[in-house]
C-alpha cells in the first residue's frame, strides 16, 4: 500500500487490505479502526508502536508531519543521489517507480 493511498481513503486502503487477507471485520468496528490509524493517532503513540525500540534517536521524529517527499527537504543532492543508489539494488525498477510517485491513485495488486 503507498503511503499517498492510505492519506487519500485511509478507511477504504484498510477495507481493502482486510478483504486481501481474509480477515473479516464486523462493519461496526470500522469508524474505530480507521480513527485509530490515522496519521495523528499513530503519531500520538509513536513511543507504544515503533516496532524498535532504540532505532531512532527520538521515536515522535518519525511522524514528523505526514507528508511524502521529507527527504527532498533534509538530504542534501549527494545524500538523495546515494539513497537512490542504494534502493535501486533493493527493488526492482517498476516497484522502485510505484514507490516513488507521489500520487500513485488506489492500490489494487502491488507492481
Amino acid at each position: 500500500m503507498h503511503y499517498e493511498s492510505l492519506c487519500a481513503d485511509l478507511d477504504g486502503q484498510m477495507r481493502w487490505l482486510a478483504r486481501r487477507l481474509g480477515i473479516a471485520i464486523p462493519e461496526r468496528a470500522w469508524p474505530a479502526l480507521a480513527w485509530a490509524a490515522t496519521f495523528e493517532n499513530v503519531a500520538a503513540r509513536a513511543g507504544q508502536l515503533i516496532p524498535a525500540p532504540g532505532l531512532f534517536k527520538n521515536n515522535a521524529a518519525f511522524f514528523r508531519r505526514g507528508t511524502s517527499g521529507a527527504g527532498h527537504e533534509i538530504l542534501s543532492d549527494a545524500g538523495l543521489a546515494s539513497y537512490h543508489a542504494r534502493v535501486a539494488g533493493m527493488a526492482a525498477p517498476n516497484l522502485l517507480a510505484w514507490l516513488h510517485s507521489p500520487h500513485p491513485g488506489a492500490v489494487t495488486a502491488m507492481p
